[in-house]
């Protein structure tokens, strides 16, 4: 009696496991190319602690966005530091609004508004550059373990050194489905 609930219970959590791994795109390929990307125009504001609990503060601005007549459909983290060398209490971010470059209208709004951010908000351009770019259709929270080690040998490989720090550019496509685009500098 007790092998078979053993079993039972050791094929249960086998198969949540399958379907977590599923539902978070653990099983989604990821493409690293090298492009130009940006100029962005990025409404943010600066965040501090842990890198998984930024999302408060890119929907905060999200919010504000929203009220203030922009779609905000792009949305961002810039991280500023490296989790394996900084204690987790001190990471820098900046999480916010990218204001859509395709969108002209969204850029004649924020223009209106640029003077008129609440305490805290800033806005800058990030300029062009030269990139890897990874694009990523998983959960962004799996970044770091699916997309960021195969960004790392793509920029081996390539030989490119990077410079600065890496964005990460979140669409939502469908109400659970959504895409991260990954941007680290090079030299």
């Amino acid at each position: 009696m007790v092998k078979h609930t053993l079993f039972a219970v050791t094929i249960g959590l086998v198969i949540f496991f399958l379907y977590l791994m599923q539902y978070t795109g653990a099983f989604k390929s990821v493409t690293v190319v090298q492009d130009q990307r940006g100029p962005y125009t990025l409404v943010f504001k600066d965040y501090t602690g842990p890198y998984h609990k930024i999302v408060s503060t890119i929907e905060e601005v999200e919010k504000w966005a929203r009220e203030n007549g922009l779609k905000c459909r792009l949305s961002f983290g810039e991280y500023l530091d490296n989790p394996a060398t900084v204690e987790e209490g001190r990471l820098r971010a900046k999480g916010g609004c990218l204001i859509d470059p395709k969108d002209e209208n969204e850029d004649k709004v924020f223009t209106g508004l640029k003077d008129k951010l609440p305490e805290g908000f800033k806005t800058e351009i990030y300029p062009e550059t030269k990139a890897a770019v990874a694009l990523f259709t998983g959960a962004p929270g799996i970044g770091p373990l699916k997309v960021y080690p195969k960004a790392d040998e793509f920029i081996k490989e390539q030989n490119l050194s990077r410079k600065g720090s890496v964005l990460e550019i979140y669409e939502v496509l469908e109400k659970n489905s959504m895409q991260t685009v990954y941007i680290w500098p090079l030299n």
